[in-house]
């Protein structure tokens, strides 16, 4: 039987909402700054994990979302948001 490796960055839905994987980079983002982003995102999804992150040092934040897919962030300048590749 062969193995198959397969990357994806596309949403993903078995059961119920669909889920997606995103990243939110900045440079140096600070708490005030996250918390604006955590905060728009869960306007339209739910926030099922944010990743490791360290206020004034960190320059991407992961989240694993649920619902509606987030594209950009208003409440922040500068934010690139992006699926991440699992």
């Amino acid at each position: 039987m062969a193995l198959v490796s397969v990357r994806n960055a596309a949403p993903f839905s078995a059961i119920g909402r669909t889920v997606f994987i995103k990243s939110f980079a900045k440079t140096n983002i600070t708490q005030a700054e996250l918390n604006s982003i955590v905060q728009e995102v869960a306007l339209t999804a739910t926030i099922t994990a944010i990743g490791a992150f360290t206020a004034g040092t960190s320059d991407v934040v992961n989240m694993i979302i649920e619902g509606a897919d987030v594209s950009a962030i208003t409440s922040v300048g500068s934010v690139t948001v992006a699926d991440v590749a699992f």
